[in-house]
């Protein structure tokens, strides 16, 4: 039930949220490097009057607390940026503000202030009515790839929260249900150099080992899960001499499966095919060194009840004159250019999600949403996004956003039984699976950059 007192609050309060995400819009910054935006998004909360504290050997992530007492309410928020995405605001057409560095080409400042606001709107509306409960907004660093969320859960961040509420900008409404198992590998192989045509034959080609590898995989993908994904790149071709036997070569595979059962089975499948082609090659094969891994979303029917409601009430969006032909000149640029529905009417819910969010569903009820903050269209992890990143629309969609998740929150604390029930959910759907991803990341690892 959309409440008029939080959409009252969003309103006089949202310039800060939105100053903020446009601080972060302009500090771009990959994983486990977000020390600017760490550092603007800690300032906000803390100036706020949240209570700030900080987890082990992650210096850009941080827990702001306000409230007391049951529940324990989770809301998660991201703040980095991806490589390459750089790009003018309002721009529709490529033009970076910095060839080659970095843009939040998948709205994450938008995502973590929306978040942030949120929280804040929350507690306040808990100090004007009384309301009992805890409120943690969690900044997790590093969800483009080096599975932030992961490390805090080993670090113990969720242990004591009820259930969590999450929201990531998009093209459309809508609701998460799924996610798959994602590992992503780094292989490594060596060989002997040689030169190419004066003493070939003492030569290894550990190049010709990497190919080999990937010729295996295409070979195995007519056998594999329909649903079973297998990406790779070529990081490492050893040179750039083509006289030269190359001595050593590096790949990244990312493997994305229904399930963690299945991530196994396939993870052990590529494994061997790596050492097939080292063997062929007569090269050798590093234990292939595991850069990150995302497990599989555990839905939750019960929240997820509740978010299809609160979300049906703030649909359509109502935009400006302004802000429709803003939307329409980046429809004109983005993938669907002949697109006729402006403004999103339909809550997709079939939509797989692919985050380290699917990492907290093991262990806390999560829900997560989507709401439009750019236009129908438009590209994910590409320049069309960060270019809409700290527009009016945008600033629109997260102030809905924060506004849906507060009254998700409400409703769910106010319906007794809900949380217990949402907990009994969770555990019949885990089915006596234990939370799995430290089989993939150690405890104890410590997190670095993947990029």
């Amino acid at each position: 039930m959309m409440r008029k007192e939080i959409a009252e609050l969003s309103e006089k309060y949202k310039k800060i949220f939105e100053d903020c995400s446009d601080e972060i819009w302009a500090t771009p910054e990959i994983n486990f490097t977000e020390h600017k935006s760490h550092a603007a998004a800690l300032k906000c909360m803390e100036e706020l009057g949240f209570e700030i504290s900080m987890l082990p050997d992650m210096d850009t992530a941080f827990i702001a607390t306000a409230g007391h007492g049951k529940p324990v309410i989770g809301i998660l928020g991201e703040l980095d940026a991806l490589p390459g995405l750089s790009q003018k605001a309002d721009c529709d057409h490529l033009d970076p503000v910095e060839n080659a560095a970095p843009g939040h080409g998948c709205g994450h400042n938008l995502l973590g202030c929306g978040g942030m606001e949120t929280a804040y709107i929350l507690w306040k509306y808990f100090q004007e009515n009384g309301i009992e409960g805890t409120i943690k907004y969690f900044s997790c660093p590093a969800e483009e790839g080096g599975v932030g969320k992961v490390y805090m859960i080993h670090r113990g961040a969720f242990d004591d929260v009820d259930f969590c509420v999450n929201w990531h900008p998009s093209t459309m409404f809508g609701i998460s249900h799924s996610g798959k198992s994602i590992l992503l590998r780094n292989y490594k192989f060596h060989g002997v150099a040689s030169h190419a045509a004066g003493n070939p034959e003492k030569g290894r080609s550990a190049l010709d080992a990497l190919e080999i590898m990937n010729i295996g995989i295409q070979f195995i993908r007519e056998h594999m899960d329909k649903e079973t994904f297998i990406h790779y790149a070529i990081t490492n071709t050893g040179g750039f001499a083509a006289n030269v036997v190359q001595a050593y070569a590096e790949g990244q595979y990312v493997i994305r499966c229904k399930d963690n059962t299945e991530l196994k089975k396939m993870d052990a499948r590529v494994q061997k095919i790596a050492k097939g082609a080292a063997l062929i090659t007569e090269t050798e094969v590093e234990e292939p060194e595991i850069v990150s891994a995302f497990s599989s979303f555990v839905d939750n029917t019960t929240l997820a009840d509740i978010a299809r409601e609160n979300i049906k009430e703030c649909m359509p969006i109502q935009y400006t004159e302004e802000e429709l032909a803003y939307l329409k000149k980046f429809i004109a640029c983005g993938s669907t250019p002949d697109e006729e529905e402006i403004v999103p009417t339909k809550i997709r819910e079939d939509q797989p999600t692919s985050t380290d969010v699917s990492d907290v569903s093991w262990v806390v009820p999560t829900v997560m949403i989507s709401v439009p903050t750019w236009a129908v269209g438009t590209p994910g992890h590409s320049w069309n996004v960060t270019a809409q990143g700290k527009s009016p629309v945008a600033h629109k969609g997260m102030n809905i956003a924060a506004q849906i998740m507060a009254n998700i929150v409400l409703d769910v604390i106010e319906k007794p039984g809900t949380i217990e029930k949402a907990k009994e959910e969770l555990q019949a759907n885990l089915k006596g699976r234990t939370y799995e991803s430290e089989c993939f990341i150690p405890k104890g690892k410590k997190p670095v950059p993947i990029y």
